[in-house]
């Protein structure tokens, strides 16, 4: 009787750490969730932002194959040249990390812009709008990727597959900050 209890008892405990286990990791979705975009380090709106600042994106789970192409870093405004370097997926796929090459200029606003059409390992499209707006995000448009001069003017190539959000007509969400120091 006594061997019953003790096995019943660990059992029981097995269950409960399995639960516990499953509750802790409430980050991972389910395989039919789409993907949340959690964090973008620097937030939209900072300022004071040291020049030697690397883009930080973070999700919630897995990013699919190639997801880090989805990504740019502009110098000035969303029309503004790309920053040079390079965007990197970890290897667990939730994080991608944009380092440039040199560092970026001291009191110069920088604009990250995440396509709208990006998905998840499952081939699910990213919640970009969840946590988005809170940190600082906005929508993108036709107007504010071509700077209202029609399409073949600005940054044009944002505008295609993996850029393009499907349902909501945006060119994914961009996040604007400033660097610290003086010009």
């Amino acid at each position: 009787m006594k061997t019953t209890r003790r096995h019943v008892g660990v059992c029981l405990a097995g269950v409960l750490m399995l639960g516990s286990i499953g509750c802790a990791d409430d980050l991972v979705s389910p395989l039919d969730d789409a993907a949340i975009l959690l964090s973008v380090v620097p937030n939209g709106g900072s300022v004071d932002v040291p020049a030697g600042t690397s883009v930080v994106v973070t999700f919630n789970h897995a990013m699919g194959l190639g997801m880090e192409a989805y990504g740019a870093l502009h110098e000035g405004s969303l029309t503004g040249p790309e920053v040079e370097g390079s965007w990197t997926m970890s290897p667990n796929r939730m994080v991608i990390i944009f380092e440039p090459t040199k560092a970026l200029k001291a009191a110069t606003t920088y604009v990250i812009h995440l396509g709208g059409g990006m998905t998840d390992d499952h081939g699910n499209l990213v919640g970009l709008s969840q946590h988005g707006p809170g940190m600082g995000g906005v929508w993108t448009t036709g107007s504010m990727m071509t700077g209202g001069m029609g399409v073949g003017q600005g940054n044009a190539r944002m505008m295609g597959e993996g850029w393009a959000h499907p349902t909501n007509g945006s060119y994914g969400m961009i996040f604007s900050f400033t660097t610290a120091g003086t010009t």
